[in-house]
């Protein structure tokens, strides 16, 4: 027995307003379009091939001209330079760097392209500069000393969390009835380096402060203390 089965319905339904401009001619194209399309149309394969090589090859030709001249613009090829990802203070020795390329023009000179073992910087190097031979100086952190100033290592209390590119008060502490005395204030601290006994701060004084800071070093009685912003 023969059943006649509904007819199912188009998936997609387009509508009235697009059947009657599907139904209609190709739209005509300008003129000159339409005539070189059929001039394309009219090329053998090989020489369609040729065409689009050749265009490819203009086009790339193109583009390495602009970018020749946006070299010479700002002073040949761009240079790979390391930049510092935040503030690093003197004395830093874990460089939070990334390599970047920047245009010749812009690179200050001495720019590193790559970071030397066990560097440490000799001035402070701030967010977004670029780091150069300068901050690597080999006369080490006191070369980011201002004049008048003398490095000098002074032990640091364990839990005090002092760290280089702070700035401390330097006390010697009295002994028996003697009242503790500041030496120093507002002194940098270049770099903190830790050792098997204990923690050591490298600190900025000045000349007339380095003699009174020793004396309480040989007595073990010199505090560093923290200076308020």
């Amino acid at each position: 027995m023969r059943t006649d089965r509904p007819s199912r319905p188009p998936l997609v339904r387009l509508g009235p307003w697009a059947d009657t401009r599907l139904d209609r001619p190709y739209p005509r194209l300008p003129r000159p379009l339409d005539a070189l399309s059929e001039r394309w149309a009219r090329l053998r394969p090989r020489a369609r091939l040729l065409v689009t090589v050749v265009a490819v090859l203009a086009l790339a030709a193109a583009v390495q001209a602009r970018v020749q001249r946006a070299e010479q613009r700002w002073g040949g090829p761009a240079v790979p330079v390391l930049v510092a990802q935040g503030d690093l203070p003197v004395g830093a020795r874990d460089l939070d760097l990334r390599q970047v390329a920047l245009p010749a023009a812009a690179v200050p000179p001495g720019a590193v392209e790559r970071l030397p073992p066990a560097a440490a910087l000799s001035h402070a190097l701030p967010e977004g500069s670029v780091l150069t031979s300068a901050h690597l100086d080999p006369g080490g952190p006191a070369v980011g000393l201002a004049e008048g100033l003398r490095a000098v290592p002074i032990p640091v209390e364990e839990g005090w969390r002092i760290d280089g590119g702070g700035l401390v008060d330097v006390w010697v502490l009295g002994g028996g009835t003697e009242a503790a005395a500041q030496v120093a204030g507002r002194r940098p601290v270049l770099e903190v380096s830790d050792h098997d006994s204990g923690a050591t701060a490298l600190v900025g004084l000045d000349e007339g402060e380095v003699g009174p800071t020793s004396e309480g070093l040989a007595l073990g009685r010199v505090l560093l203390t923290h200076v308020p912003p």
